[in-house]
């Protein structure tokens, strides 16, 4: 089954890491078969049950082949190097999730 990673990106703290963040990280999803499927601020938000709760601004949402191949990804040592630099440049919340089997 397929998973995604779903990043809702916050404020960013240091724009500069994170360019330095973002020329690399999109070059590890390679080997995990990861490939960027949303990549947009241009979001519609419909309904919100949650007072002033999610806002989100922008979403970054990446396939994997499976559960498996995320987790391999993220905690992978090309990305683990990267993730510091993220940590310290911006306010993110990131989730995996697994995707509907194949029909």
């Amino acid at each position: 089954m397929t998973a995604y990673v779903i990043f809702d990106p916050g404020p960013r703290t240091d724009p500069e890491a994170m360019k330095q963040y973002s020329a690399k990280a999109f070059d590890t999803l390679v080997p995990y078969g990861g490939k960027v499927i949303v990549r947009t601020n241009n979001l519609e938000i419909r309904e919100s049950n949650n007072g002033p709760g999610w806002r989100p601004t922008r979403l970054l949402i990446i396939e994997f082949p499976s559960m498996v191949a995320a987790r391999a990804w993220y905690d992978s040592p090309e990305y683990q190097e990267l993730l510091p630099i993220r940590l310290s440049a911006a306010t993110e919340n990131v989730v995996i999730v697994e995707g509907l089997p194949s029909q």
